[in-house]
């Protein structure tokens, strides 16, 4: 029997906030907030949509694990006739580190102190920027917490998730799965992965070698028993197969679903656990050998499947 995933989980147990919070961790590992960026009237003055009024501008850094706060503020620019001269020219838009994939550029309305969105730029390249934007157009205010994250804590997760889930047999994030198989058992089939939400597809190469889809009403799922167990229905058997490798293909989905909130608690405090004490002592040593933690071991005791 072999298995091998098909479609990997899309989010993680625990976020990179919820391990921060639960091993005290601060945020100095997140992307810093950017500078200032150079804002004034254009150069070439020429009628535009500013409103008249000061205005002051801030950037914000995203990755793809969230967004900074709002950097540093500009200085002041007063649009006095936006007839006349109502477009002012950003330069100097600060750039991010490696892992910034965009940024978000914001403004006061005129005389106003809460920062909304103006543009976004969907790069770390640019450093020019015409804003030609009336108040009444502006978005979303800026936000107040940096929401980037420490790169090796999103790396830690994803390590002691898949850790958890070869320990414990399960799939706890949504993800489909492919179970391969030499030939039908004699039988019911036994599935390799739990919790299994459904079954996608099943089939076989026939005798002939020809690759068949089984029919759903010749198969029942069952979920209450561990392991879980496809059986094929009443009055029904299993097909014969082609003498080969790989000759019965069963595709199902399992988790216990999509989103962390599903996956039981003991599993996501392992999961944190383990994070904190890799995070604080990457070596994996105590004293030249590698550190126990009974305690946090035993976490997925009630989780583990008998044959592993």
């Amino acid at each position: 029997m072999t298995l091998r995933i098909i479609t990997p989980p899309a989010v993680e147990p625990v976020s990179v906030a919820e391990v921060m919070n639960w091993s005290r961790i601060d945020a100095s590992g997140s992307e810093p907030a950017p500078g200032a960026v150079t804002a004034a009237l254009a150069a070439t003055p020429i009628a535009g949509n500013v409103d008249n009024g000061a205005h002051r501008y801030a950037v914000t850094f995203t990755t793809a694990d969230g967004q900074t706060q709002a950097g540093t503020i500009s200085a002041a620019v007063t649009v006095a006739d936006k007839t006349v001269n109502g477009k002012v020219e950003l330069t100097a838009i600060p750039l991010g580190g490696s892992l910034v994939t965009s940024r978000k550029l914001y403004r006061t309305a005129a005389g106003g102190s809460s920062y909304l969105l103006l543009a976004t730029l969907a790069d770390n390249t640019t450093t020019v920027y015409t804003d030609n934007v009336a108040d009444t157009s502006l978005g979303a205010a800026a936000p107040s917490v940096n929401t980037t994250a420490d790169p090796l804590l999103a790396m830690l997760i994803a390590g002691a998730r898949k850790v958890a889930e070869d320990r414990t047999g399960r799939a706890f994030i949504a993800q489909t799965w492919e179970q391969v198989l030499d030939a039908f058992p004699a039988n019911e089939l036994e599935i390799g992965m739990l919790p299994i939400q459904s079954i996608t597809s099943l089939k076989y190469y026939d005798a002939t070698g020809v690759l068949q889809t089984m029919d759903t009403a010749d198969y029942v799922l069952d979920t209450d028993t561990i392991p879980g167990w496809v059986l094929p229905a009443y009055g029904v058997s299993w097909p014969a197969t082609y003498d080969m490798a790989q000759a019965v293909i069963v595709r199902f989905a399992a988790g216990y679903g999509g989103t962390g909130a599903s996956v039981p608690s003991e599993i996501r405090m392992w999961i944190a656990a383990q994070c904190k004490a890799a995070y604080d002592n990457p070596s994996g040593l105590l004293d030249g050998k590698a550190a126990a933690l009974p305690f946090i071991d035993g976490l997925l005791d009630a989780y583990r499947i008998r044959w592993l």
